[in-house]
């Protein structure tokens, strides 16, 4: 996987690079020390994932995560444990505490590497039909398909819209079940990478809190296990 870090405290970023460089599949292929930089850098490079410090000179990391949600994905990197609410509901990957730990570290490469080879497979995009037009959406920014209810409509929320079209939930699951997204509930299919976590919900259900989305999605008592062994990192 092609990496970039941007990080302003060059005893961190060597010590990020040294962890990051033992993995034989992990070519790092530019350092920045501000915001900016690295704003340049992931525009020119397109690296698949980038390691940003929160607190950064000139753009913050939280702030790039914003400007290139779904084009790159991101891991936050900070100190500040307050920050991690906000870093998931902004659309980070994930999100490493300061003193960064290697087993925290191989756990976040293990998580890429399992997104990247999905994401090899979500390439393309579906067209659906709204009321006004037919708009192709980029599969692999879906987060997750709910349905309406009381109407034969479904919403798709994605990673910076929502659309309205016509249609059952069992027809988008006989779309997207081939490329790994999960039904979770008679109401929800859901984006297995933009889950961050499942949060118990009643008797053995759970609400699913998704990266880049206050809402969760639902998961009910005869979904779950199928879930949690779709997820397992």
């Amino acid at each position: 996987m092609r990496v970039i870090i941007a990080e302003d405290n060059p005893v961190e970023m060597r010590y990020l690079k040294n962890l990051l460089s033992r993995e034989s599949d992990i070519e790092i292929i530019g350092e920045v020390s501000d915001g900016w930089e690295a704003t340049k850098m992931i525009s020119k490079l397109q690296p698949e994932v980038a390691f940003l410090d929160i607190s950064m000179p000139g753009i913050s990391g939280m702030d790039l995560v914003r400007k290139f949600d779904g084009r790159v994905i991101i891991v936050l990197v900070t100190a500040h444990h307050e920050y991690a609410l906000d870093a998931f509901e902004a659309g980070s990957m994930d999100y490493l505490l300061k003193p960064v730990e290697p087993e925290r570290v191989s756990l976040t490469i293990r998580r890429l590497r399992k997104i990247l080879s999905r994401k090899t497979r979500y390439s393309g995009r579906i067209n659906i039909n709204t009321k006004d037009s037919i708009i192709a959406v980029e599969i692999d920014s879906i987060i997750f398909i709910e349905k309406v209810p009381l109407a034969k409509k479904i919403k798709i929320q994605t990673v910076n819209n929502e659309y309205i079209v016509s249609g059952t939930l069992n027809e988008f699951e006989d779309k997207l079940k081939s490329l790994g997204f999960i039904r979770t509930h008679k109401s929800f299919i859901i984006n297995p990478d933009k889950l961050e976590k499942m949060i118990p919900w009643g008797d053995k259900s759970y609400l699913a809190k998704m990266h880049g989305v206050k809402k969760e999605a639902l998961v009910s008592r005869k979904y779950a296990g199928m879930v949690k062994s779709a997820i397992k990192w």
